[in-house]
């Protein structure tokens, strides 16, 4: 048989060959350098395994431009997590958190996404057992959407680039998607992917990716604690002043009080207020106003009795949706709505109205876009200082962390020393922009209601960075299932911030119109797989159940975090 250029399964035969011209120890020598190939795709003829023994650079200390003190401005979840980023992987850095008591949190549940996992007990290193015992958190397999024409609504959920039941099969058999994964088969049937036969449970969570929902006070109350037990300085003051030294550097603060705060290098996480990227450097906003209408939401409480949802909802009301995020308490909720369609008093009365029995209500204002740059000169923006959509999808806290990641990997040693600013700018700017667009097809095809809020949506909603997607899903989907060529075509002209999977799931799950895809397998085959993921729904426990093992089982969380064939050491962020 001939050999195929580049085939390592060759490589044996190919020194058979040679073996006559070679000795012994050149023949051992050449087959140590190749053998770990022949276990892997072609890469190239022995493909190298340099590596660099990577680590952050300390600066000297007779340099007189290092970056030694940094000022994170601003509390809350962005403020804490960048301080302990960065004394977790910089520790000789000295940095001071600087928040104003006065300022309160707002006590409302937030949803994260499995980055947020990694993050925490990889990255920062926060014990599972510790994080659980104080913040409380549950577990979300994905969101519920009450969205679209079908009346199930569709399930997102994380592990849909899987396929592992089978989409085309689910939209066959069921009139929609909602069968194609274990997990949308584990939300639709409140269940988790935790056991409890006679003897130890066995658990499933570390190998289907998962988040958390947490209580957004509980949560910084945590970061705090954290905070402060691994060096990182507080300061209780509010800023009056931002004074700048020319167009991109800041040159000191001021308090309220009149202390003069300096630092070489200043991270903005003001919130909306935006106190230095916005309001000192007044740097340019993009917004995303001609996309996403809503720019209020509308908040309170109801409590659950005991049933905690595996799973974030988002379900549409009059003039935009309302979250339903569970916490071990109660379920939070929230009406994100548009203030141009409905008044606060409206919102309010609309929310009761669904949800009786729900706490006062309490609000907030946001704006939806993003600043031209979130780094300027020796200052970067993290959070809503930076950017902010609206909650759909849980991509605050993603966003937080991917700007943390691009900040501790990037910051200088010194100012002597090349910055890579423009990088990160880009590539923040291009992840913010594609969250914009992954949104507005939520909004453009959402035929739930017909109410002048969404009609208005209909017709308005721009989608212009996705059109060249729509035309070729129009033509045939799932997109994920669509040749290389054409997936790489549409990587290349319309970047989607959660892949093609994500796109196909919005689009199929609110039956936005294509030609699908003929399935190459009989039914029979979908069926078999489906029965064996109904089996486990069926063994599986509630999650309420499920967490009550894991807080009695120290051994879980240390499989979940720690074992090696696991989604969270596998997924971990190495920079």
């Amino acid at each position: 048989m001939a050999s195929s250029p580049g085939n390592p399964m060759n490589l044996s035969g190919m020194l058979d060959g040679l073996a006559g011209s070679m000795t012994e120890e050149e023949r051992a020598l050449v087959r140590s350098w190749l053998a770990p190939e022949e276990a892997k795709a072609p890469r190239g003829f022995g493909a190298g395994r340099e590596r660099v023994a990577e680590e952050f650079v300390r600066p000297s200390a007779d340099d007189p431009r290092a970056v030694r003190t940094v000022g994170v401005i601003g509390g809350g979840t962005a403020g804490y997590l960048t301080a302990l980023a960065l004394r977790a992987k910089r520790p000789w850095l000295d940095v001071t958190l600087v928040e104003s008591s006065t300022v309160p949190i707002i006590g409302v549940g937030e949803a994260t996404v499995p980055l947020m996992v990694t993050f925490l007990h990889s990255y920062l290193g926060i014990d599972p057992q510790d994080f659980y015992r104080e913040v409380q958190p549950t577990w979300k397999l994905g969101i519920k959407f009450n969205w679209g024409p079908d009346p199930e609504g569709f399930m997102a959920p994380f592990d849909w680039g899987v396929n592992s039941v089978g989409v085309l099969g689910s939209l066959a058999e069921r009139g929609n998607i909602n069968a194609f994964t274990l997990q949308s088969l584990m939300m639709m049937g409140n269940r988790t992917p935790v056991f409890g036969p006679a003897g130890e449970p066995i658990s499933l969570m570390k190998y289907l990716s998962f988040a958390y929902h947490l209580d957004n006070e509980r949560f910084v109350r945590y970061l705090t604690g954290l905070a402060r037990a691994r060096g990182v300085g507080h300061l209780d003051a509010k800023i009056a002043d931002v004074v700048p030294s020319g167009p991109d550097w800041i040159d000191h603060l001021v308090t309220t009080d009149g202390q003069r705060l300096d630092f070489d290098f200043y991270v903005d996480c003001s919130g909306f207020r935006s106190l230095m990227l916005g309001k000192a450097l007044n740097t340019r906003f993009h917004s995303y106003s001609g996309s996403l209408f809503t720019d209020s939401a509308v908040t309170g409480n109801i409590p659950h009795g005991g049933l905690l949802k595996p799973y974030t909802s988002a379900t549409t009301m009059d003039a935009g949706w309302c979250w339903n995020i569970p916490t071990r308490e109660s379920d939070h909720l929230g009406y994100v709505y548009s203030s141009a369609a409905l008044s606060d008093e409206e919102a309010a009365d609309e929310l009761a109205r669904r949800f009786p029995g729900i706490t006062p209500p309490r609000f907030v204002r946001f704006r939806v876009g993003r600043h031209e740059s979130a780094w300027r000169g020796n200052m970067m923006a993290i959070g809503n200082s930076y950017g902010f959509v609206e909650p759909l999808e849980s991509s605050g806290l993603l966003m937080i962390t991917q700007g943390i990641l691009a900040l501790v990997r990037a910051m200088p040693a010194s100012w002597a020393d090349p910055v890579g600013r423009d990088v990160v700018n880009s590539v923040l700017g291009m992840k913010w922009d594609e969250i914009r667009w992954f949104l507005s097809v939520h909004y453009r095809f959402n035929t739930r209601l017909d109410t002048p809020f969404w009609r208005e949506a209909r017709e308005r909603t721009d989608v212009s960075g996705l059109q060249p997607l729509l035309d070729v899903y129009a033509a045939g989907a799932p997109l994920r299932l669509r040749d290389r060529l054409t997936q790489l075509h549409l990587s290349l002209t319309a970047p989607t911030f959660y892949g093609l999977e994500g796109i196909d799931c919005v689009l199929l799950g609110q039956k936005v119109p294509t030609r699908l895809l003929r399935s190459a397998e009989p039914i029979e085959r979908w069926r078999e797989r489906k029965a064996a993921a109904d089996v486990l729904v069926r063994k599986a426990l509630p999650q309420a159940e499920a967490l009550a093992l894991f807080d009695a089982e120290p051994r879980l969380h240390d499989e979940l975090v720690k074992d090696r064939d696991g989604w969270v050491a596998r997924s971990a962020p190495t920079l």
